[in-house]
């Protein structure tokens, strides 16, 4: 599917609101679109008496309100989706299959892995807050995941990377550190080490030491920043450094790093 919706010309009342990608959703067709492109985030709480009234009031689709209801307590989540979307006929067969397939995938997935997944998603959309909660609830779910060195290494990373996008670079050492102690890779080292240069303040009680060689390496990369700050604009910069794909940015010129922390703080009263 393209990115422009073709929409019925009914006009709702009260748009849906989407609170963990912060969207409002005005159509049947957007809430269609919506579902086909987030898999990823929709979790049972999603079929609520808020969207059963949104579907029959604002939508005027009573029928499909009255088999979500109906079915609610029978089928799965995957099979109401389903239904929601074959009800509103913006997807061809070919494309149902396709989310079916995405679907049975995202359930052969453990709850912990569908969770960090659904966490990243939220990274790469900026939605920090949303991240952050999801991350801080996979750790007291008590998933036995969460008890794996590696895994819980790498929801530890993704929390480093959620406060470093907000300039809370305290927090950010302190989750990446937790995140090095339990993978002892390079990449996580060279995030805490370039955190560290961003705000030189920054205390914990053992952090792990570059050599020679990634010492000039990581701060080469650190300085690389200053064009990428230049052209983009720094707030874009440094996510590009935050983004856990894209290995290739470093944090930023330690001066203006400390500039943006600094208006950061004022943004919030003055921290």
């Amino acid at each position: 599917m393209g990115s422009v919706l073709l929409c019925r010309n009914r006009q709702v009342n009260e748009p849906y609101y989407v609170e963990e990608l912060g969207i409002m959703l005005h159509s049947a067709e957007e809430l269609s679109y919506y579902i086909y492109h987030n898999a990823v985030l929709i979790e049972e709480a999603f079929l609520d008496e808020r969207l059963f009234r949104f579907i029959g009031r604002e939508l005027a689709m009573e029928e499909l309100e009255h088999k979500l209801r109906k079915w609610k307590e029978q089928a799965d989540l995957s099979e109401l989706l389903l239904v929601i979307l074959q009800d509103i006929h913006y997807y061809d067969s070919d494309e149902l299959y396709t989310f079916r397939e995405t679907l049975r995938q995202e359930s052969l997935k453990k709850p912990a892995v569908r969770m960090k997944e659904k966490a990243e998603r939220l990274i790469r959309d900026g939605r920090l807050t949303a991240a952050d909660l999801t991350l801080r609830r996979l750790l007291g779910s008590g998933e036995p995941e969460t008890e794996e060195p590696a895994f819980a290494g790498k929801i530890y990373y993704l929390l480093g990377i959620v406060n470093a996008r907000q300039y809370l670079w305290q927090e950010a050492a302190e989750f990446m550190n937790l995140a090095y102690e339990r993978l002892g890779d390079e990449e996580t080292a060279k995030k805490l080490y370039q955190i560290r240069l961003a705000d030189p303040g920054i205390t914990l009680p053992v952090m792990p030491e570059p050599d020679d060689q990634q010492r000039f390496l990581w701060e080469s990369e650190f300085r690389r920043i200053q064009d990428d700050a230049e052209e983009k604009g720094s707030a874009k910069a440094v996510s590009e450094w935050f983004d856990k794909d894209n290995i290739r940015r470093a944090a930023g010129l330690r001066d203006l790093v400390r500039n943006w922390k600094d208006q950061y703080r004022q943004s919030v009263g003055g921290l």
